[in-house]
C-alpha cells in the first residue's frame, strides 16, 4: 500500500467521522430532550426508591471430629476396654449443603414467624416477621405498579376457577399447608437472604437485606441460629437416642441390681444360724445372681459414659467469626452513580435511534411493499 493511499483512507475516515457528528449535531434537539426526560426518569426513580441496609454474620462450623482426634482414640479405647466397637464416625451435613436448608421451606416459615421490632408512627410494635412484611414494611411505588396488573389478573382467573380458596389459618405459616399469598411473601423473604460458602475455609457468610437495619441485623442473628439448631439436631439425633436408651437400660439395671442386693440380704439375715444344704445353695444362687446383675450394672454404667461421651463428640461447635450488627450504611448503590447510569443510558438510547431510524423505516416500508 503506497503512502498515497493511506493518506486517501485517512481522509475517507475523517469525513465519515464528521458526517456521523454532522447528524448527531443535526439531531441535537431530539437527544438532549430525550437525555433530560431520561434524567428526569433517573430522579423520580432513584430519589423515590427505598435504602435497602444488608447485616452479615460470618460463621465457620467446627465439629469435635475435625478438631480433635485424641478424643476419638479416647473412646475408642474405653469402648475396647469392654469389649464394644464403638465407632465415633457419624454422617455430616456439609457446610455445602447449608444454602439448600436456608432455602427450603420449614426453615423460610419459621423465620416468618420469628419476633421482631418495628417503629412506627403508634409507637414500637412487637410482631411476627410476616405481618411486618406484610403490613408494615415500606414499599417500592414502582415494584407495585409493576406487580398490580399481574396480581390483578391472577386474582380475576383463581376467582372463576375457584382456586383461591385457602381452608388454613392465614396467619399460620405451615410448610406443608401455604396460600398463595403465603408463598408470595416467603418468596420475598427469600430474595432478601443469601449464603456464601467459601469451598476452602467452609466458612459461611450470612447477610439479610431490609429496609429496617435493626430488623436486618435481628433476622441475620436468627438464620445463623435457626442453621446451627438444625445442623446439630441432625448430627446428634442418633446419638442422642443412643444415649437415652442406654440411660433406661442403666436405670432398669440398677433397679434389680438393688433388688437382688435386698434379697440377698434378707436371705442371709433370716437364715444365719441354719446350716442346711438346701439353705446354703439357695444362699449361693442369690449371691450369684446378685454378683450377675452387678455386672450388668457395671457395663450399662460404662456404656452410658461413652454414649454420652460420643453425644459431646457428634455436637458441632458454630464459631462466630463476624457477630451480626446494625448496618450503618445502606448496601445499595450510590444514588448519584445510578443517576449518570440512567442519564448517560438515555444518551445512548437517543443516539442509537439517531442513526437506525432510517434504516429500520427503509426495512418496514419494505415488508410493507411486499
Amino acid at each position: 500500500m503506497t503512502a498515497m493511499e493511506k493518506e486517501k483512507k485517512q481522509i475517507i475516515k475523517e469525513q465519515d467521522i464528521i458526517e456521523l457528528l454532522a447528524r448527531i449535531y443535526s439531531r441535537k434537539r431530539f437527544i438532549i430532550c430525550f437525555t433530560l426526560i431520561s434524567f428526569v426518569v433517573g430522579i423520580i426513580l432513584v430519589f423515590t426508591s427505598i435504602k435497602q441496609y444488608t447485616a452479615q454474620v460470618m460463621v465457620s462450623p467446627e465439629s469435635a471430629e475435625s478438631s480433635s482426634s485424641s478424643l476419638s482414640s479416647n473412646i475408642n479405647s474405653l469402648a475396647s476396654m469392654v469389649g464394644l466397637n464403638f465407632s465415633t464416625s457419624s454422617e455430616a451435613i456439609y457446610p455445602l449443603l447449608y444454602p439448600d436448608i436456608i432455602n427450603s421451606l420449614p426453615f423460610l416459615t419459621s423465620l416468618m414467624e420469628k419476633r421482631v421490632s418495628v417503629a412506627t408512627k403508634e409507637g414500637v410494635i412487637d410482631t411476627t416477621y410476616a405481618y411486618y412484611q406484610t403490613k408494615l414494611q415500606r414499599k417500592y411505588w414502582f415494584t407495585t405498579v409493576i406487580k398490580t396488573p399481574k396480581r390483578l389478573v391472577k386474582k380475576a382467573i383463581n376467582v372463576m376457577t375457584g382456586k383461591n380458596k385457602f381452608s388454613g389459618n392465614p396467619d399460620v405459616y405451615d410448610p406443608y399447608r401455604l396460600s398463595e399469598a403465603q408463598l408470595q411473601q416467603i418468596e420475598n423473604l427469600l430474595g432478601k437472604i443469601n449464603v456464601f460458602v467459601d469451598k476452602k475455609t467452609e466458612v459461611i457468610t450470612l447477610s439479610f437485606k431490609d429496609p429496617d437495619p435493626e430488623i436486618a441485623a435481628l433476622m441475620v442473628q436468627y438464620i445463623e441460629e435457626e442453621l446451627e439448631t438444625k445442623v446439630v439436631d441432625y448430627r446428634i439425633r442418633k446419638a442422642q437416642k443412643d444415649c437415652e436408651y442406654m440411660a433406661k437400660l442403666y436405670e432398669e439395671s440398677k433397679v434389680e441390681y438393688e433388688k437382688a442386693q435386698a434379697d440377698y440380704a434378707d436371705f442371709v439375715d433370716h437364715n444365719r444360724n441354719i446350716t442346711l444344704e438346701r439353705v446354703q445353695i439357695e444362699r449361693q444362687r442369690l449371691e450369684d445372681e446378685k454378683d450377675l446383675k452387678k455386672t450388668l450394672y457395671s457395663q450399662w454404667a460404662q456404656q452410658l459414659l461413652l454414649s454420652q461421651a460420643k453425644l459431646q463428640y457428634n455436637t458441632p461447635v458454630f464459631t462466630i467469626i463476624k457477630p451480626a450488627a446494625v448496618p450503618a450504611l445502606p448496601s445499595s448503590i450510590r444514588r448519584l452513580f445510578l443517576l449518570a447510569i440512567y442519564t448517560i443510558l438515555g444518551f445512548l438510547i437517543s443516539v442509537g435511534w439517531v442513526f437506525l431510524k432510517e434504516p429500520f423505516t427503509a426495512v418496514i416500508r419494505k415488508l410493507k411493499a411486499d
